[in-house]
């Protein structure tokens, strides 16, 4: 489950992924079970309720006001509310090492989303909107790479102009979110959980008690599903060869990835790329 879900079911609007970037409008069906994925997604809520299930409680976004969130956080759909919303995502790798964008993907990877102001929705629906416009059918990658650029500097300004941090979280819950953030940002690697946890300063038993007891799954599903996120992107945006996706995907073995491709979607990875299943 990722962004292509999306991708399935907005209503009326083409839109193609182009550097990595997807746009779009319209809402989605309640779903059955969390989902993630290694984008950060900027929604603005025209009308209705958009509601999600995340780790520490329920998320509604506030109408009319800019929401960026990172999808590396399982959440889940609860109810659109007849919604219309636009929204925009792009890959966490494009932002990683963008020395602008730090502050943002420091707050935004350990759970933090960054809003705009009331007053700033207009701009941001022009944005939201001219970016689905960009996107659509086959782009120009210039225009494309134009969008990218908007959307980095829409980034690094909410992040310059967000309030302080909220405050400390107990400590399940931060040592947690320590372990996210290495497998977050560093899931393509060869690890292990071992080294997850030495990573973050914890205990590897430790770890992997705490992260299920607060995300809901083990460490490694959590790293195994970002894997086979990024890999359904490279299906969909690339023409790369099935070994290729593999490792660039943080999986060693061509079987590895099918074992996880097949648990994940009851599909092989070449049937995805042929159009990800109806039920998506």
């Amino acid at each position: 489950m990722s962004p292509i879900l999306k991708v399935s079911i907005v209503v009326g609007v083409p839109h193609v992924a182009m550097h990595g970037l997807l746009a779009g409008r319209g809402g989605a069906d309640p779903m059955p079970r969390p989902h993630l994925h290694p984008e950060l997604e900027l929604n603005l809520v025209l009308s209705g309720t958009v509601s999600y299930a995340m780790p520490l409680g329920t998320l509604t976004l506030p109408r009319r006001r800019l929401v960026v969130f990172w999808g590396g956080y399982p959440h889940r759909l609860l109810a659109d509310g007849g919604a219309d919303f636009l929204w925009a995502t792009m890959p966490l790798s494009t932002v990683i090492g963008e020395h602008a964008l730090r502050a943002a993907l420091d707050r935004l990877v350990r759970g933090e989303l960054l809003y705009g102001r009331p007053s700033e929705a207009p701009h941001d629906r022009f944005l939201l909107s001219r970016w689905i416009e960009n996107l659509s059918g086959t782009p120009d990658p210039t225009v494309s790479e134009v969008c990218r650029f908007e959307m980095y500097a829409r980034l690094a300004r909410l992040a310059h102009e967000a309030g302080p941090a909220a405050g400390a979280t107990p400590m399940p819950a931060r040592a947690a979110e320590q372990l996210l953030v290495v497998a977050a940002t560093r899931y393509t690697e060869d690890l292990s959980v071992a080294e997850i946890a030495r990573a973050a300063g914890v205990h590897p038993v430790y770890a992997a008690h705490t992260f299920k007891q607060v995300f809901g799954m083990p460490l490694w599903e959590y790293v195994t599903r970002l894997r086979v996120a990024h890999a359904r992107r490279l299906l969909a945006g690339t023409g790369w060869g099935v070994d290729r996706i593999a490792h660039a995907s943080g999986f060693q073995t061509r079987s590895a990835f099918y074992r996880a491709f097949r648990k994940e979607h009851d599909a092989p990875p070449t049937s995805y790329r042929l159009g990800p299943p109806a039920a998506e």
